[in-house]
């Protein structure tokens, strides 16, 4: 098998196995939380399943996917920060739809790879950005972050090596930033479904 071919399936894998467990969780909660997570998961999935399926698109499914994919989970941030506020402090739920405007722009910058590159890398690094002070903030005291901090620093670790050096200098290696963020994806997904099994158990 072509080795590219094995990146595309430990990322079909991994991001079905955070489908899977989120969906799951889903369905226990009804959390609109959970859904979009859930939804964020596959959608990234997706265009490496077609990939290795040899599918050939007539446009960029990677930049699509993943534009669609983190404006989905932005959305689901949005969701978690609603819910760590007080009920009196919450905003309208259907606020949290809002990222998917932007969808509605990402037609105009279709023959911009400049712009899709830098819009990918600020939607990215500010979800990255935003996860990192919530998951912090609200696990700051339970038992095991340090789970989530390793899972985060994997994700971390493959931002800054993916747009910072492997896609502008070293493009042949950029398998390693998909390995690390494979990993930290599933790590924080599996710790996190684990811990709000054990608050609902509470």
């Amino acid at each position: 098998m072509d080795p590219s071919k094995w990146i595309d399936l430990v990322l079909t894998i991994s991001t079905g196995i955070c489908f899977i467990v989120l969906v799951r969780q889903y369905l226990k909660t009804r959390s609109l939380l959970e859904l979009y997570f859930a939804l964020a998961a596959i959608i990234l999935g997706f265009p490496y399943l077609l990939d290795l399926l040899n599918y050939n698109a007539q446009f960029s499914l990677f930049e699509w996917f993943k534009l669609i994919s983190i404006t989905t989970y932005i959305s689901g941030l949005l969701v978690l920060i609603r819910e760590s506020k007080p009920v009196f402090a919450r905003f309208p739920l259907y606020l949290t739809a809002l990222p998917f405007i932007s969808i509605l722009f990402f037609p105009f910058i279709t023959d911009s790879i400049v712009i899709k590159d830098m819009l990918n890398a600020i939607y990215q690094g500010g979800a990255l950005i935003v996860t990192a002070l919530v998951f912090t903030v609200n696990f700051a005291r339970h038992n095991r972050r340090r789970y989530f901090l390793l899972g985060i620093g994997f994700v971390i670790a493959a931002y800054i090596s993916y747009w910072f050096y492997l896609n502008r200098i070293n493009s042949e290696h950029i398998w390693i930033s998909e390995m690390l963020f494979s990993t930290g994806l599933l790590i924080t997904t599996l710790r996190y479904t684990s811990q709000k099994r054990l608050q609902d158990i509470a």
